[in-house]
């Protein structure tokens, strides 16, 4: 169960438990985006384990290892050009523009758990994508070979915004991205507020495979 944490008494959770269990870039985000700036807060090690598995191991680093090795596989690691977009690929466009606005005016009012919630609209929607336009079915016919190009365009390129955008939040995580998808430069370098405009990642561009950015964690301390 939960416990309320107050900054008043002695009861906040030890952070030497939580980094040595799921990593800094974990223990930042969840509590960055389960309590709110300023606020006195719940935690639990049931409410980490189930975030942490959920958003950041099956939603977020499952979505970057699972492009890289697509482009890996299917275009000898070099990002494809889109010849053109779907209504689909354009609706991912505008979950981005929107995400992007919405994050940044979450920041100005400190809101920072409003902003995680609006760029995970993006990791949410990249993830139905990937589903729905099935590129492992589209690469096994040459006919598809240009929307295969497009769908992991639109995939790597909302990778690009993401580390962006999460650089704040995630930094180990995301400059490891950054650098598999042939980001130029530091991500924490990048203009955050422009990170939504599409089309910033280079058709060419290596990519390299990585380790899972959030591996899967079997146990974790009991909750006193």
């Amino acid at each position: 169960g939960g416990e309320k944490m107050s900054k008043s008494k002695l009861n906040v959770a030890n952070p030497d438990d939580i980094t040595d269990t799921f990593g800094s870039d974990a223990f930042r985000y969840y509590f960055m985006s389960a309590i709110h700036f300023g606020q006195d807060g719940s935690f639990s090690w049931e409410d980490l384990t189930a975030r942490y598995h959920a958003e950041l191991a099956n939603g977020f680093g499952n979505l970057a290892s699972r492009a890289i090795a697509m482009i890996g596989k299917y275009f000898d690691g070099l990002v494809p050009a889109p010849s053109g977009y779907t209504e689909a690929d354009l609706e991912i466009q505008r979950t981005l523009a929107k995400a992007a606005v919405d994050a940044d005016a979450a920041m100005d009012r400190l809101a920072i758990h409003e902003a995680i919630e609006a760029i995970w609209t993006v990791v949410d929607d990249l993830n139905g994508y990937i589903t729905v336009q099935e590129p492992w079915v589209l690469a096994k016919s040459d006919a598809d070979r240009e929307r295969l190009g497009a769908v992991l365009y639109t995939v790597a390129e909302g990778l690009r915004a993401l580390a962006v955008l999460l650089s704040p939040v995630i930094p180990i995580a995301t400059a490891k991205l950054w650098q598999a998808i042939g980001g130029t430069g530091d991500v924490s370098g990048q203009d955050i507020r422009g990170a939504g405009v599409w089309g910033q990642l280079t058709p060419g561009s290596m990519v390299t495979a990585i380790e899972p950015l959030f591996p899967r964690i079997e146990t974790a301390p009991a909750g006193e």
